[in-house]
């Protein structure tokens, strides 16, 4: 069986796994290990298909920061009330088609920016990051996380650079 999770730290990240598999996951988006026995289950099927429906329309929710439009959820052939009387203002083509997507984890794009430029100031990394789809917070926390491991330091106030 399938379900859909949102992750607790970071609540940015909609991800399917499948139940009674593992006993923890990691969020794709911020890389927080995660115990399954304390997440919210939203939706649940024993088909792929309909997992990835809902996942995609829970994802929409997150980044719209709203509801989504019942012509949108019948399109995606999702059980959403045709009397939905909030409605969003986003449509989730136009979304996924301005949608960045990235395959790997910020903590290496990061490494890979810094690297690039040998030393950058830290507004010039989060506007990076904000270019590649990658959130503030998120920054932040893989920022402490490099500085913690020793990969990076700052050599100066408001500069970040790579060991």
């Amino acid at each position: 069986m399938y379900g859909v999770i949102v992750c607790t730290k970071c609540r940015l990240h909609a991800q399917i796994i499948e139940v009674g598999i593992s006993r923890t996951v990691q969020c794709q988006m911020c890389g927080a290990r995660l115990q399954v026995r304390k997440l919210q289950l939203l939706n649940t099927s024993e088909d792929r298909e309909d997992v990835v429906r809902a996942r995609t329309l829970i994802q929409a929710k997150i980044r719209a920061n709203g509801p989504i439009h019942a012509t949108h959820a019948q399109s995606f052939q999702c059980n959403i009330s045709q009397n939905n009387s909030s409605v969003a203002d986003i449509c989730l083509t136009e979304l996924g088609n301005s949608r960045k997507i990235r395959s790997r984890d910020p903590a290496t794009i990061i490494l890979e920016n810094i690297n690039s430029q040998g030393e950058m100031s830290m507004q010039e990394l989060e506007e990076k990051c904000a270019s590649l789809d990658i959130d503030k917070v998120v920054v932040a926390k893989v920022i402490a996380r490099l500085l913690e491991a020793g990969d990076i330091y700052f050599p100066a106030k408001g500069r970040v650079k790579k060991v």
